[in-house]
């Protein structure tokens, strides 16, 4: 054995954790393969996360954190307390480390940042510290990496990777599907070569299309589902959909193997056209188990579409909606209010769009106000006009009230046209998609009358664009919270 390395992901301040950490899986893979000893602990899910963590420190080469913005807080906590207790190096990446190298670079707790994919720095590093080098730069720069040479995420290396086989996935696929679901992620490919000018991918040059061989796809998602007796698989790659042919490849290979499996993916609108995605392709898609599609609509206004780049308009995305609607396809539609540029029309625009696209039977939408990622295009533009500031260090960004101005999808912005008007629109046209709680998840009869008066009222205020004293939200809130209270009693009940 080579030497124990310890891999960290910590808390986000939202308590999301419906994910496995599948960045640090693979990581660990990587070091695996190599003969490295690795621990992994995901500080959501334990009781005391200072204590886990310093329960690991003997014997470990070095100490890696993966950091989103929204873990900052609970990363610069582990950070500090690490190095108060050891002088073990402490290794950091993920996209915050990646949009802020200096930054964390500077930090005097930490030895080395990796910017971008880390499979094969984080194996470098490994090696380097066990033959006790240094290295004076402690910034190890992005890579392209092949992806045809990267092993497949061992997901057993994650103790807890059968609580998220198991746990709930979001929006209408349960409804739809109607069966509780085994899932798993899986990347096929990395990149993305759109240009929007608010996503993460443009700011981190994360616009090479890099991807996996058919074959190996379907030999490593073959492995996948038997192991793990998978009945859905989520593709999280940042555009599936880039090569169709490789796509169309998988598909036909699914349907071969006879892999009873569902699945889903995310796809640009504009791919809904006589060469990619038409309707014998959906055919097939269908045919291999496809049920859901997340389609980045973003906006019914063209304007506001302009300010994006997006690079569709909005016929393009009603278009791809029936579709999907037609083939019996969820189309799980997103969309941002509060783009900067926009003025309260363009608002508007967008709520009656999402009104109308209530006709087709397989559509969802989830709402949001647009949340200024660190460094993007739209976002620089905030920060030249002096409407939001950045944080210098690492130190500054662990501030909850930052972290939820630059990240949290339902929030007040000093720059926003009408702040607590779009922030209504957006939680309004969320409750009447039953995007927080579906009538499929309640079990009595008086939550679902309960949850059917609250759509009813949504679908009336998002009509009438009424969103003036909001006395229904608070209940909801309320309401939502005492279910899922319940709800957590009873499983623990079972459990006993």
């Amino acid at each position: 054995m080579q030497g124990k390395v310890l891999l960290i992901r910590p808390q986000n301040i939202y308590h999301y954790n419906n994910y496995p950490p599948l960045g640090l899986i693979a990581l660990a893979t990587q070091l695996k393969v190599n003969g490295y000893e690795v621990k992994i602990i995901n500080c959501a899910l334990e009781k005391n996360p200072l204590d886990a963590t310093k329960r690991e420190l003997d014997n470990v080469l070095f100490v890696g954190i993966s950091i989103l913005t929204a873990e900052v807080m609970d990363a610069f906590r582990i950070v500090e307390y690490i190095r108060k207790h050891s002088d073990i190096p402490i290794l950091v990446g993920g996209v915050h480390c990646t949009l802020f190298p200096e930054q964390m670079a500077n930090c005097s707790y930490i030895d080395y940042v990796v910017v971008g994919e880390g499979e094969e720095h984080i194996l470098h590093i490994a090696k380097m510290i066990k033959n006790k080098q240094r290295q004076k730069n402690k910034i190890f720069q992005k890579q392209i990496l092949d992806m045809e040479r990267l092993p497949l995420s061992e997901y057993s290396l994650d103790n807890n990777i059968k609580q998220f086989i198991g746990s709930y996935l979001t929006d209408k696929l349960e409804e739809i599907v109607k069966r509780p679901m085994r899932w798993l992620p899986y990347e096929s490919s990395r990149g993305c070569p759109s240009q929007c000018t608010f996503c993460i991918n443009t700011v981190v040059n994360n616009t090479c299309y890099r991807k996996k061989s058919a074959q190996k796809v379907l030999t490593e998602i073959e492995g996948v589902i038997k192991q793990y007796s998978l009945s859905h698989l989520k593709f999280i790659d940042d555009n599936f959909f880039v090569d169709i042919n490789r796509v169309r490849t998988i598909c036909e290979g699914i349907i071969e193997k006879r892999l009873s499996v569902t699945w889903d993916a995310e796809c640009r609108c504009d791919y809904f056209n006589d060469r990619m995605l038409n309707d014998e392709v959906l055919k097939l898609l269908k045919l291999s188990g496809l049920v859901q599609l997340t389609l980045g609509v973003e906006s019914g206004s063209a304007h506001t579409l302009g300010l994006m780049k997006k690079g569709i308009t909005s016929e393009q995305a009603e278009y791809a909606i029936n579709k999907c609607s037609k083939h019996g396809i969820i189309a799980r539609s997103s969309f941002i209010l509060e783009i900067p540029g926009e003025n309260i029309d363009d608002i508007k625009q967008t709520v009656h769009f999402v009104n109308r696209l209530r006709k087709y039977p397989f559509f969802t939408c989830g709402v949001g106000t647009f949340r200024p990622y660190p460094r993007c295009e739209l976002t620089r533009q905030l920060t030249e006009k002096r409407l939001l500031t950045q944080p210098l260090d690492f130190r500054g960004w662990a501030n909850r009230d930052i972290i939820d101005m630059y990240t949290s999808a339902e929030y007040i912005r000093p720059w926003q046209v009408n702040g607590r008007y779009s922030e209504s629109v957006a939680y309004y046209l969320n409750m009447e998609s039953a995007v927080r709680l579906g009538n499929h998840q309640i079990k009595t009869t008086i939550d679902k009358i309960k949850n059917n008066i609250f759509v009813f009222l949504a679908r009336l205020r998002n009509r009438l664009l009424f969103y003036n004293f909001p006395f229904e939200k608070k209940l909801y809130k309320r309401f939502l919270v005492n279910f899922y209270k319940k709800r957590q009693e009873s499983e623990k009940t079972q459990e006993q």
